[in-house]
């Protein structure tokens, strides 16, 4: 998977919450179910890791994440999504990781190998 964009974060950071619901509607099974994400191709699993990893560049570069305040806000929060994407992609390759914290594409790539 090649870096994160600039373009990208931008994007993100101006409009998280719709970039979010356009880029994982497709993969609501996915992500309510190990299962389900761990059986997707690897390219459909690509989409939500690269969301992944903006959501957590976002938060950490920007503060943008989850509002806890707001009881409707749409975002999933980005350690939530950073877990399940981890969690499926060991359950997908039957390999485990240890997350340090680290970039994400860096992570998924190793458990993938």
């Amino acid at each position: 998977m090649t870096a994160l964009t600039d373009k990208e974060l931008a994007l993100a950071r101006d409009h998280p919450r719709g970039t979010e619901q356009r880029t994982l509607a497709p993969y609501r099974a996915a992500l309510n179910d190990l299962d389900v994400y761990a059986a997707l191709p690897v390219a459909e699993r690509d989409a939500i890791v690269r969301w992944t990893a903006i959501r957590c560049a976002v938060r950490d570069r920007y503060g943008v994440d989850r509002d806890q305040l707001n009881l409707a806000e749409p975002l999933i929060p980005a350690t939530a999504l950073r877990t399940h994407v981890l969690a499926g992609e060991e359950r997908a390759s039957g390999r485990s990781v240890t997350d340090s914290g680290g970039d994400l594409l860096e992570l998924v790539a190793r458990v993938r190998a």
